[in-house]
């Protein structure tokens, strides 16, 4: 990942919390990646959060660009929806559990 260094975001620019932390050191995911997945990541809005995801796609699409991109694959990184402030990072390759589940609205009339 050393030759994308210059094209990673700057690591004061993303606010990452205590909790995301503290799951970057237990899931093996460097601020380098998360910067990365943020930089380069499909973004998906859902349940009042964005998730950046890595996926099969992204890989396609840069895997031959930026090499280091490949390693990544299912990492997802979630933020605020209003901001970057990263609330935690994780490892999933089923994008479908993102999308909220619909509604079953009961009426009773």
């Amino acid at each position: 990942m050393e030759q994308f260094k210059d094209e990673y975001i700057e690591s004061d620019a993303v606010e990452v919390s205590e909790h995301a932390r503290q799951r970057m050191g237990q899931r093996g995911v460097s601020k380098q990646a998360v910067e990365l997945v943020l930089k380069y990541g499909r973004k998906i809005h859902s349940r009042r959060a964005l998730y950046h995801v890595i996926g099969k796609k992204e890989i396609e699409a840069l895997g031959d660009t930026h090499p280091d991109i490949k390693e990544l694959d299912g990492v997802q990184v979630l933020t605020t929806a209003d901001s970057d402030s990263v609330i935690t990072v994780f490892r999933n390759h089923d994008l479908r559990s993102i999308r909220p589940k619909t509604r079953k609205h009961r009426h009773f009339h």
